[in-house]
């Protein structure tokens, strides 16, 4: 399964191809964009990763991802598993807790969270959400608790495409990371903290249940209306999660640094003595991204795989548009390092990445 995290710390990542933009200009010519594989993107792909054992390995450890910021795909109120029920894989996500009849399993356990996975179920750490949480700890449980609700989600009639009403308020007045958009918060506990600087939130849609679709809602996303089928607004937000997360990573660094000290959520978390800066070594923008929606959103693979190549090939070529926005103008390389569980949907990732960067060319 393309999201689950692994935890199997003892596998080091394998590259399986990289990709730079085919005429650089100024600005692009340190962008790449890298396939790995992984059995854990959470603890595997940031700058001191549990598998290397540098002193066994020698060179072998020179040759990691070693990236800054992590991509979480996460839920609207960013609750990671706490408080987000099981659901059946694909959604939608119920409204109340299930209870031991829910599932064979339930009987035996005492913790929801999950997700159906057959005959079994997947528990919080074995999530990349749920393993975030847990590495990030009480510290980003508490920033994730501060964050106000999205500026998109006035644009929102649900979250999932259901009159469920998720909890007790109006969906869209409510959520903090809005299905297809993306937020920043800092790792939390040292446990994350020692892998990356920040921690970048994303909700993708169940690809049979995404958010009723809305002109208001495509306008704040920027999607366009192409050719319509049953599943075409699924995959536009899918792309959305991508698109907003690369803003988001991104960013000009130093006008993250002042949002932050600016906002209420940062000045919060000091009076309670929570550190939610990022650290000094942000400069180095590597980001971690999982294949998005593959999991218990239940996108099929090829269509999970066309998003990621898609909109990271389209980061790839936008050679210096984005530096009209505010991107960094540094001397350090900016990459998106995609991991992924199999080694053949890597495989299939380059491959569709290599297809549409030739098309470019």
């Amino acid at each position: 399964m393309a999201s689950k995290a692994w935890f199997k710390p003892s596998a080091l990542p394998q590259l399986v191809a990289r990709f730079e933009p085919p005429s650089p200009s100024q600005h692009a010519k340190r962008r790449a964009v890298e396939v790995w594989t992984t059995s854990c993107i959470v603890t595997n792909f940031g700058m001191n990763c549990n598998g290397a054992d540098e002193s066994a390995r020698g060179d072998e450890t020179d040759h990691l991802p070693r990236c800054s910021t992590l991509v979480n795909p996460a839920n609207p109120n960013l609750t990671g598993p706490h408080t987000f029920p099981y659901f059946p894989r694909g959604g939608p996500q119920p409204k109340a807790q299930p209870n031991r009849h829910a599932h064979h399993i339930m009987g035996f356990v005492s913790q929801w969270g999950g997700m159906d996975s057959g005959s079994g179920m997947m528990f919080s750490a074995e999530t990349i959400d749920g393993l975030v949480h847990q590495l990030g700890g009480v510290g980003l449980r508490a920033e994730c608790s501060l964050v106000p609700t999205h500026e998109f989600s006035r644009a929102y009639i649900n979250q999932q495409d259901t009159t469920l009403d998720l909890n007790g308020d109006d969906a869209k007045k409510m959520a903090k990371c809005p299905v297809g958009a993306a937020v920043m918060t800092s790792p939390g506990g040292d446990n994350l903290r020692k892998h990356y600087d920040c921690i970048v939130h994303t909700t993708p849609p169940f690809y049979n249940h995404p958010p009723l679709e809305s002109e208001e809602l495509q306008k704040v996303l920027g999607i366009e209306r192409g050719v319509s089928d049953l599943h075409w607004w699924s995959r536009e937000l899918l792309r959305s999660c991508y698109r907003q997360s690369f803003g988001v990573a991104f960013a000009c660094r130093q006008q993250m640094l002042e949002d932050r000290q600016n906002s209420l959520v940062h000045r919060a978390m000091h009076l309670v003595g929570i550190n939610g800066n990022p650290a000094e070594r942000m400069a180095n923008r590597r980001v971690a991204v999982p294949l998005l929606g593959a999991g218990c959103r239940a996108f099929p693979k090829d269509v999970a795989l066309d998003a990621a190549a898609l909109e990271s090939t389209a980061w790839l070529a936008d050679d210096g548009q984005q530096l009209a926005r505010g991107t960094s103008l540094d001397n350090n390389e900016s990459a998106i390092a995609f991991g992924l569980l199999e080694r053949a949907e890597a495989e299939s990732l380059a491959a569709n990445i290599d297809r549409l960067m030739q098309d470019m060319t």
